[in-house]
């Protein structure tokens, strides 16, 4: 089946020399084999020398913790196979043929010129990261940041996101929870507080008119006595 993918990809690039170039790194990357210790196949040229080290170092390390292998392959652009998803998959099934092989296994593809991405992996990459991650990172991280032309930090977020999950910390980039309003105390009706601000008034009121009251009786009394 190699054999016969590999003459029909010779033969379109033989036929279509403005595509040829997209297709031969299809072709390339398709052959090259199994980046076991580097992680990353920058075929697509854009990430930074930094940038590859910085995203290598995370994938060793998610490695050597959990046995999960990421690899980072990113394209310019696709033509012979042009759906992401079905890149990738050829991809993983490429260098890991079984499911034993493949099932730690997994391939992150970034494409710069539609700004998309893709991931496969097998059963137990797949479902120890989850559908909700996945679906985040390929409809918002990659379009998002590679619409910035930022390459580098589209990929290392992408790989930070995946490894999180695949470690048991969770998304380190999970939308925040909203924080409840604090409760506040009873307050009082302006009834209420007008009716308890107004008793001072009331009782200096009522002790205004007790006082000369109480004279007036004292001196009727003292009259008639």
């Amino acid at each position: 089946a190699s054999k016969i993918a590999s003459a029909g990809l010779a033969a379109l690039i033989a036929s279509a020399p403005i595509s040829g170039a997209a297709i031969a790194s299809e072709f390339d990357v398709l052959e090259a084999p199994v980046p076991e210790t580097s992680y990353v196949v920058d075929d697509g040229g854009i990430l930074s020398k930094a940038g590859k080290g910085a995203i290598a170092g995370k994938l060793k390390e998610l490695e050597a913790k959990t046995g999960y292998h990421l690899n980072v392959v990113t394209m310019r652009k696709l033509q012979f196979t042009p759906d992401p998803f079905e890149f990738s998959d050829k991809v993983l099934e490429n260098w890991y043929p079984t499911i034993e092989q493949g099932d730690k296994k997994g391939v992150l593809v970034i494409v710069s010129t539609n700004k998309e991405g893709a991931i496969s992996g097998g059963p137990s990459f797949i479902n120890n990261i989850g559908d909700d991650v996945l679906d985040s990172i390929i409809s918002e991280t990659i379009p998002k940041l590679t619409t910035e032309e930022k390459y580098n930090e589209a990929t290392l977020k992408s790989v930070e996101r995946i490894s999180g999950m695949l470690q048991g910390k969770g998304d380190p980039y999970a939308p925040k929870p909203k924080k409840a309003p604090k409760q506040r105390g009873p307050t009082r009706t302006q009834q209420e507080a007008e009716g308890t601000n107004s008793f001072p008034f009331f009782a200096v009121i009522s002790i205004a008119l007790i006082f000369p009251l109480a004279q007036l009786i004292l001196g009727v009394i003292y009259k008639d006595n």
